[in-house]
């Protein structure tokens, strides 16, 4: 699947919540998250241990393809959220037809896969556009190869994927959010640094977007409206408002929807759903 989780900003680790916050919240979103997440913050000293579920947070997944697919019609609505400007405070628009948030009314649940492709589209169309307009690329395999097979060609690894990172056409690419954060040049195992799949892609848009898409939709722990957090890892929710060892309130049943994005598809049409990424 294409989507990295923000490699270079340091965002693979944590967890991926929905808040849902009620309708009267729409004027605003920020206060509204602050008062229901609340109860949830690690350093809170009030705060039962085993409520303890993040430290940092940030409104994301419009502009990689993980947050909400929009309906028809609305791609433009100023009620839809964009993505908070990354760590490094670079903004993150939205990709054309998806979102970080929103009213449920505003957001399309028809295909599971729908923003993802979405998303993989933007890349795409992005890569060409930016071919069109800036000179040819050398391949990220030139300078593996003169690094390994050349001691004066690079004094370290990094200095090498500097230069490749550097050429014109490479660095529009990768610094622009629809890239989709595939960015980060690390090494995986013996392979060494990979080039970003629509580098050098034979196939057609179609097929690019089939192959980089996944089939299976979004799943993310839940903040319900009544203060319940759903962790999708144990089907297990916590309390805002009680200790977790002494709740005496039934919790919602989220089997009976088959994960996180079949229980949002049936909110209300004015609940706000939120994507959230949380260090924890």
């Amino acid at each position: 699947m294409l989507f990295a989780d923000k490699g270079q900003e340091g965002w693979m680790a944590g967890v991926w919540v929905t808040v849902c916050l009620p309708g009267e919240a729409a004027g605003d979103v920020d206060g509204a998250l602050v008062k229901a997440l609340a109860p949830f913050h690690i350093d809170t000293p009030d705060n039962p241990l085993d409520r303890g579920m993040w430290d940092h947070r940030h409104i994301t997944g419009g502009s990689d393809g993980r947050g909400f697919a929009v309906a028809p019609g609305y791609w433009d609505d100023h009620r839809l959220l964009h993505d908070e400007p990354g760590y490094l405070g670079a903004p993150c628009p939205n990709i054309p037809g998806v979102c970080g948030g929103g009213p449920r009314a505003l957001l399309d649940f028809s295909r599971p896969a729908l923003a993802r492709e979405r998303a993989a589209a933007a890349s795409w169309d992005l890569w060409h556009a930016l071919s069109a307009i800036h000179p040819p690329a050398t391949a990220l395999a030139v300078f593996v190869d003169r690094w390994r097979n050349d001691d004066d060609a690079f004094p370290d690894a990094r200095q090498m994927l500097a230069a490749y990172r550097n050429q014109p056409l490479i660095k529009a690419y990768l610094d622009h959010p629809h890239s989709l954060d595939m960015g980060y040049l690390g090494f995986t195992g013996s392979l060494g640094p990979e080039e970003h799949p629509v580098i050098g892609y034979a196939g057609t848009r179609a097929e690019y977007i089939r192959e980089f898409t996944g089939s299976g939709p979004e799943n993310t722990d839940v903040l319900t409206e009544e203060g319940w957090w759903w962790e999708k890892a144990t089907n297990h929710a916590v309390h805002a408002f009680c200790e977790p060892e002494s709740c005496p309130h039934q919790p919602p049943d989220f089997s009976m929807w088959q994960g996180s994005e079949a229980y949002l598809a049936e909110r209300p049409g004015d609940t706000i759903l939120v994507r959230l990424h949380c260090h924890a």
